[in-house]
């Protein structure tokens, strides 16, 4: 009987063992498939373009939104507000522009290192989708805490959400223009007509947000939508812009 217990108490503790490796192996797994799309994303951006669009634009956002909430004037806040908010817009669709370009286009120029690489597909697919994930990310962060002291001053939180959304939707869904697009100066023109439903929305959900709270969801799941039929997309593109007709 103890022989019998024994070999029943090692059975088990075997088993727990190989339940642990099992878990840590698909957790190793994880974590090194998050390193390779971090990698690959790292790989077709260059460090100057992640340094600027991810750090500098944004904290000279945060630094501005600073300065206008000192001032105790209404139209100072507006004025300067949007044209900040305009200038971030700007930036976050143009940038685009000076790192991937046109790289969905058909036959376009520098995607024969892509077409002469082993993976030179999946590279592109694993960093298009950490960037367009990186986008939201970004200006959450950005316009949470550039908004700081206009919430301590009775905006309400709900809005913020909504201009985060909008804007985010804005910015995803203008890479199935522009990410097609080669020549810039069409590009600042289009991202002029572009950022506008950003700026209209936000100011529509600064006035209406705080009531209407069912539009938060809403574009939250618009969001989703967006950012899957943007990567289809340029998924789809690429994989046809092999085939030479």
């Amino acid at each position: 009987m103890k022989n019998k217990s024994g070999s029943m108490k090692e059975k088990m503790v075997s088993q727990e063992h190989d339940t642990e490796r099992t878990i840590n192996k698909k957790d190793n797994k994880a974590k090194n498939e998050v390193l390779t799309y971090i990698r690959d994303y790292r790989v077709m951006t260059n460090l100057k373009y992640r340094l600027i669009t991810n750090i500098l634009i944004p904290v000279l956002a945060i630094f501005t939104s600073m300065l206008i909430a000192c001032s105790k004037t209404i139209w100072t806040w507006i004025g300067v507000i949007v044209i900040v908010y305009d200038f971030y817009m700007m930036c976050e669709v143009v940038q685009d522009y000076f790192c991937f370009g046109c790289m969905c286009k058909k036959n376009a120029f520098g995607m024969h290192f892509l077409k002469t690489g082993f993976n030179g597909v999946r590279y592109f697919e694993n960093a298009v989708l950490v960037d367009i994930l990186i986008r939201p990310l970004r200006i959450g962060i950005t316009v949470l805490i550039a908004s700081i002291p206009f919430i301590k001053l009775g905006v309400n939180i709900w809005s913020i959400f909504d201009i985060i959304m909008i804007s985010s939707i804005v910015s995803v869904g203008s890479l199935n223009i522009f990410r097609y697009m080669d020549l810039g100066m069409y590009i600042y023109l289009l991202a002029l007509i572009v950022i506008f439903p950003a700026i209209a929305g936000s100011i529509a959900v600064l006035i209406y947000g705080g009531t209407l709270k069912f539009i938060a969801p809403l574009l939250a799941v618009a969001l989703v939508c967006v950012i899957a039929a943007t990567y289809y997309h340029m998924v789809v593109r690429i994989r046809r812009s092999y085939v030479d007709v």
